[in-house]
C-alpha cells in the first residue's frame, strides 16, 4: 500500500494570493475614491481618516484587534467546511447559538465556583458544542435529501437570530433589568471573565487562540490523513467515493468543526466585549468572516489578516466620520468592492495562468535559441 504523500506549504500560490489581494485594495482604493470624488468628498481625507480611526492611536488599534478576533475565528469556521467542498453560508446563525451557549455557561450559578481557568475552557466547550448543534441540520438533509447547504444553513442563520431575541428577551433574560431596556441574559460571574491581553480593553486570550487555531487547521489540513481526505474531497468527491472513503463522514466532520469554531467566535463576542448574550445580536460578523476567508481563498494562514484588514474598516469607518467629515458608510462601499475585485479564484488564477503563459513562453523562447545555435 502506497504512502499518503502529505503536502507542504504552497509558498507559490500563498504568493499568488497576496498579491491578488494587493490588486484587489488597489482597485478598491481606485473605485472609491473615483466615487468620493463625485460626491464632492475628498479621497486623500478619507483614506487619512480610516488609517486614524483604525490605527491612529493605541486606544484605536486595540478597537480593531477586538473587532479582528470573532472575525478570525468566524472566518475560520468557513474554511473548516469551505476547504472539504461545502459552503457554510450560515456561520452567523451557529456564531449566535455559540454566544447564547456561552451566555449560559458564563453565568450560571452552579459553576460560578468553578477556577476562572476551568470555567473559561466549560464556556468555549459549550459555545463549541451549540455553534456545532446548530450545524448539523444543513448536512443532515444535505446527505438525506441532496438539498443544497448553502440555502438551508443560510435560512437556520435568520432562526437562529429570532431564537435568540426570543430567549434573550423572554426566559433568559436578566432580572435586574428594568422594562423597556435593551434586553441581555444575566451577565458572566467573575469567574468567567475571559483573560484579558490589554488591561482596560476588549481584547481578550481568544485573539491568541484564533492565531493559534489557524496554525492548527492549517497543520491539520496538511499533515493530517483525515485533513488530507477532507480536502481531497473538497476537490474530486468522486474520486474520493471511489477510493472507499466515507463522503457522509466527510461532509458531517467539515460541518460539525466548522460549526464549533463558529460558537467559538460567538464565545468571543459574548465573554470578550459584552459579558452577556444580547439581543439585536450583532448581525454581521459572521458574514464579514466568510468574506474574509474568501478573500484570501479559503487560506487558514492569510485569514488573520483579511481579518484585520475588515476589523480596520470597520473601526476605520468611524474614524471617518470624526476625522474627515465623511459618512462611515463609505468603508462598507470599500469592503464590497474588495470583494469584487478579490472574488474567489479570480485574481489569483489570473495570475497564474499569466505566470504559465510567461514560463511557457520563456521555454519557447529558449528552445528556439537552442535549436539555430545548432
Amino acid at each position: 500500500m502506497k504512502r499518503i504523500q502529505l503536502a507542504s506549504f504552497d509558498w507559490r500560490g500563498t504568493g499568488l494570493r497576496i498579491v491578488g489581494v494587493l490588486i484587489a485594495l488597489a482597485l478598491a482604493a481606485g473605485i472609491g475614491a473615483v466615487i468620493l470624488a463625485v460626491t464632492g468628498q475628498s479621497p486623500v481625507d478619507a483614506y487619512s481618516g480610516i488609517l486614524q480611526g483604525s490605527f491612529g492611536t493605541a486606544n484605536d488599534f486595540q478597537a480593531t484587534l477586538a473587532l479582528t478576533t470573532p472575525l478570525i475565528l468566524s472566518g475560520l469556521a468557513f474554511v473548516v467546511a469551505f476547504r472539504s467542498g461545502v459552503f457554510n453560508a450560515g456561520t452567523q446563525g451557529q456564531l449566535v447559538m455559540g454566544a447564547f451557549g456561552a451566555s449560559v455557561a458564563g453565568s450560571a450559578p452552579e459553576l460560578a465556583s468553578l477556577p476562572p481557568i476551568i470555567h473559561f475552557v466549560v464556556i468555549l466547550l459549550v459555545a463549541m458544542v451549540f455553534g456545532a448543534a446548530w450545524s448539523l441540520p444543513p448536512i443532515l438533509m444535505k446527505i438525506a435529501w441532496g438539498t443544497s447547504e448553502i440555502l438551508t444553513s443560510l435560512m437556520l442563520t435568520y432562526v437562529a437570530a429570532l431564537l435568540n431575541d426570543y430567549l434573550v428577551q423572554g426566559p433568559f433574560r436578566a432580572k435586574h433589568l428594568q422594562p423597556g431596556a435593551n434586553s441581555q441574559t444575566e451577565p458572566f460571574s467573575a469567574s468567567a471573565h475571559f483573560p484579558v491581553l490589554i488591561p482596560g480593553t476588549q481584547v481578550t486570550v481568544m485573539l491568541i487562540i484564533g492565531i493559534v487555531l489557524a496554525v492548527g487547521i492549517w497543520l491539520f489540513f496538511r499533515r493530517t490523513t483525515l485533513g488530507f481526505k477532507m480536502v481531497f474531497f473538497g476537490k474530486s468527491p468522486d474520486a474520493v467515493r471511489a477510493a472507499g472513503i466515507s463522503s457522509k463522514r466527510v461532509l458531517i466532520t467539515a460541518m460539525l468543526g466548522s460549526g464549533a469554531v463558529a460558537g467559538l467566535a460567538g464565545a468571543a463576542i459574548a465573554g470578550g466585549v459584552f459579558q452577556a448574550d444580547i439581543t439585536p445580536f450583532p448581525a454581521d460578523v459572521g458574514f464579514n468572516g466568510v468574506l474574509a476567508a474568501l478573500l484570501v481563498n479559503g487560506s487558514p494562514m492569510l485569514v488573520p489578516f483579511s481579518s484585520l484588514l475588515f476589523g480596520a474598516l470597520a473601526q476605520g469607518g468611524l474614524g471617518l466620520q470624526v476625522f474627515g467629515g465623511i459618512s462611515q458608510y463609505i468603508a462598507s462601499v470599500l469592503t464590497a468592492t474588495i470583494i469584487l475585485f478579490a472574488a474567489p479564484k479570480s485574481v489569483p488564477e489570473g495570475l497564474k495562468r499569466l505566470s504559465r503563459r510567461l514560463f511557457a513562453r520563456r521555454s519557447t523562447e529558449q528552445t528556439e535559441m537552442e535549436a539555430k545555435s545548432l
